[in-house]
């Protein structure tokens, strides 16, 4: 991939978690948090299903930005914010636009947007591309 200039939109990519990958994600992250993998205990909490784990937020955010930015492309940094709670099979929407580009270091402004629009995280992933 070449270097895209500043303000390129990256192409939107859509999925939702399941119940599954939750558990899974807290099972290999050490997460024992009830909400992130009983049904039964994350609505007993007021949540309308289990709860996606901050860090699965963090590893979306990441991964997407590497298949965007193509084979070889390396990771950086990665930094972000929840905003809004999302759950298991809630339908979300991986956003990002390039902020700066120095060399083939890129700086995307992500964000990983509700069904409704509304900002569930935000943040920042810079990767290196493949020279």
């Amino acid at each position: 991939m070449t270097a895209p200039a500043a303000g390129t939109e990256c192409p939107p990519r859509r999925y939702a978690h399941t119940s599954v990958q939750l558990f899974r994600f807290s099972a290999v992250s050490w997460n024992a948090h009830r909400i992130h993998y009983d049904a039964a205990f994350a609505a007993s909490e007021g949540f309308s299903d289990t709860v996606v784990q901050s860090t699965l937020h963090g590893e979306t955010l990441s991964r997407n930005a590497l298949e965007w930015a193509g084979p070889g492309a390396r990771l950086e940094s990665v930094a972000w914010r929840n905003v809004a709670t999302a759950v298991a099979g809630e339908e979300l929407t991986w956003a990002a636009t390039v902020s700066s580009v120095e060399g083939g270091r890129v700086r995307l402004d992500a964000r990983i947007l509700k069904a409704d629009g509304s900002e569930c995280v935000t943040g920042t992933v810079e990767v290196t591309l493949a020279g």
